[in-house]
């Protein structure tokens, strides 16, 4: 598939909109602009998204165009006589669409819409086992933000995620995100996980998931939840001892979620 490259300004909008009328610079040429550009989110799945627009009079074709970030480079991914496109995306992006005939084209791209994640910029901190008690070591995912609590204790044991274990204080084999139903401190929400481990830092992984793994920093870690929806935490400072544990250790991290039920993409963020 063919990509070209084109440079475009673009109206400060903010990362987690659906950027009506963020348009790249026109295209120069004396088509109307594509309208009614919108992401069929039950037609798409995983990595593929579907697109779909209202139809231009006289076009010959359209072409699909995609964007890492807001205001970012361009390039061309489709090229199609319908008014209907499905695009297998490496990340999470913007799309833009124009129309053509012969060498004429839409004076401008269309409206932007977009298949970002909510990027959660608070750096969340939870402790292992080994902490003193009053440590929260467990962790509910939300779309506008997280929640911190004691993984053992109700109410919040029964809605935690995941949450932060220890399995051998005298001979430490490491810091472990475990998920909220599993041992010893079950009773949550059942939610898988995978590391990114040198691979995709943008796409979680089809399969491959586990419940229990230890985590270093600056670890990509990508988080099935029990209800379909996909998170990717990023791992900062693993640090310890805290209180009066000699062996409690705290794990920070930020989070992007996706808001779209079985979509798997997420920024190239790290």
């Amino acid at each position: 598939m063919k990509k070209f490259a084109l440079m475009f300004a673009c109206a400060a909008v903010a990362l987690m909109t659906a950027c009506e009328g963020d348009n790249p610079s026109g295209t120069g040429g004396d088509m109307p602009v594509v309208t009614g550009v919108a992401v069929n989110w039950d037609a798409s799945s995983g990595v593929d998204i579907a697109l779909a627009w209202t139809a231009v009079a006289d076009a010959e074709g359209y072409k699909v165009w995609f964007s890492e970030t807001s205001g970012g480079t361009v390039s061309e991914v489709g090229d199609v006589a319908t008014t209907t496109y499905t695009h297998t995306a490496d990340c999470a992006g913007y799309y833009y669409v124009t129309a053509y005939n012969g060498d004429d084209s839409s004076s401008g791209y269309s409206a932007a819409v977009n298949t970002m994640p909510n990027i959660i910029t608070t750096p969340y901190i939870i402790y292992d086992n080994n902490a003193p008690e009053t440590y929260h070591s467990g962790f509910k995912f939300g779309f506008e933000g997280g929640q911190t609590g004691l993984a053992g204790s109700m109410p919040f044991a029964a809605e935690k995620d995941i949450y932060a274990y220890e399995s051998d204080p005298v001979s430490p084999q490491g810091i472990a995100f475990r998920s909220g139903d599993a041992a010893p401190f079950g009773g949550g929400h059942h939610t898988e996980m995978a590391a990114a481990d040198g691979g995709s830092v943008s796409v979680a992984p089809a399969s491959g998931y586990w419940v229990s793994g230890n985590i270093i920093e600056t670890d990509v870690i990508f988080c099935k939840l029990f209800d379909g929806y996909y998170a990717k935490i990023i791992v900062g400072d693993i640090e310890g001892p805290v209180g009066g544990s000699t062996n409690g250790t705290g794990i920070t991290f930020t989070y992007e979620i996706q808001e779209q039920e079985g979509i798997r993409l997420f920024t190239t963020n790290s």
